[in-house]
């Protein structure tokens, strides 16, 4: 998922081990990351027991911790028992954070993938890393003749990419099925679209492999409900490859002008969008591939800042984990 993907990204430029505590069946090692087996009964639970963790962690000496998601809480704890600094990474705004939001107030930092989410949360000094992107292609690549959605949930918009290709029965769609989809996609995907000729399912692949899609696309669909950043609106852009894109403040600051923004789940306006775009295609190829370059160029200074913050973050002093930790209070009183 976006959030694992950008954290892994992230972490590359840190000197020193580096692991990651998850669910897996077996240890594995990826790009310098070692990975393995997390001592959680339950990774989706809030509560989960930090004891088990926190000795995980002493066995790996570990200095920072960094938690997210679900186990936001579970790490911060466990990283006190551990004697180490916690921190929290923030992929989401206050709106979504119900399951964040104690641990973050609870940790030493937050680090945040947009400043707009940063001044939502109450830190608007905090860190600041927008998910980092692959490697920029050194061509641009618009070969490509497919509409193409690469995510098959209902919060993603696959209902409204389902009727864009009903609207649009001469062109290729493809649907690229998430991992997610027994839980938040239509409960017969397969069913719906058998009688749509047009629209294609394919399998999820790693973000590495994702350019065998890229390449099939002419223009990129994210007519999501919500969107907290978006990085393969970006990738996209990468080839040359412009995007219709759910409009959001945190969307703005990523391919923002790169793409053209829509309200979210919007048949009408993502069509409108794809119509503005063929008539001017050129165009908002350049336009794409010029703004992947800018926000490539702002990564690696953030990916800078991210390693200077890691080699010399402190434990904050009781008195300035109460001072944080009624910042965020303040500006997220109203979760339930």
């Amino acid at each position: 998922m976006g959030g694992e993907v950008s954290l892994h990204r992230t972490m590359q430029i840190v000197d020193g081990a580096k692991h990651v505590l998850t669910k897996t069946e077996k240890p594995y090692t990826f790009e310098g990351v070692q990975v393995q087996p997390i001592e959680a009964s339950n990774v989706l639970d809030i509560q989960t027991n930090p004891r088990p963790i926190s000795r995980q962690l002493m066995g790996l000496e570990a200095d920072v911790v960094i938690g997210q998601n679900e186990l936001s809480l579970a790490t911060v704890h466990s990283a006190r028992m551990a004697g180490a600094v916690s921190i929290v990474s923030v992929h989401t705004p206050p709106r979504y954070g119900r399951n964040i939001v104690q641990g973050l107030k609870e940790a030493d930092y937050g680090i945040y993938n947009s400043r707009t989410s940063a001044i939502e949360w109450g830190e608007p000094e905090a860190l600041v890393i927008h998910p980092p992107i692959s490697p920029l292609p050194k061509q641009t690549y618009t070969k490509g003749d497919a509409y193409t959605l690469l995510s098959s949930l209902k919060n993603k918009g696959v209902e409204t990419v389902i009727e864009l290709a009903k609207l649009y029965p001469n062109k290729r769609f493809i649907i690229v099925r998430s991992p997610a989809e027994p839980t938040h996609g239509l409960e017969n995907l397969e069913e719906v679209v058998k009688d749509i000729p047009n629209i294609e399912l394919h399998p999820r692949v790693s973000p590495e492999e994702v350019e065998k899609y890229f390449k099939q696309t002419r223009i990129l669909l994210v007519p999501s409900r919500y969107e907290t950043y978006g990085m393969s609106a970006i990738e996209a852009a990468g080839y040359g490859i412009p995007s219709v894109h759910v409009d959001t403040p945190h969307v703005r600051e990523g391919i923002g002008e790169g793409a053209i923004l829509v309200p979210g789940v919007n048949v009408e306006a993502t069509a409108r969008a794809i119509d503005t775009i063929e008539a001017n295609y050129d165009l908002y190829s350049k336009n794409a591939r010029k703004r992947a370059e800018w926000l490539n160029a702002r990564q690696e200074i953030e990916r800078l800042q991210f390693k200077e913050f890691i080699e010399t973050a402190k434990p904050l002093s009781p008195q300035e984990l109460i001072r944080r930790r009624n910042k965020i209070s303040m500006n997220t009183r109203m979760i339930r």
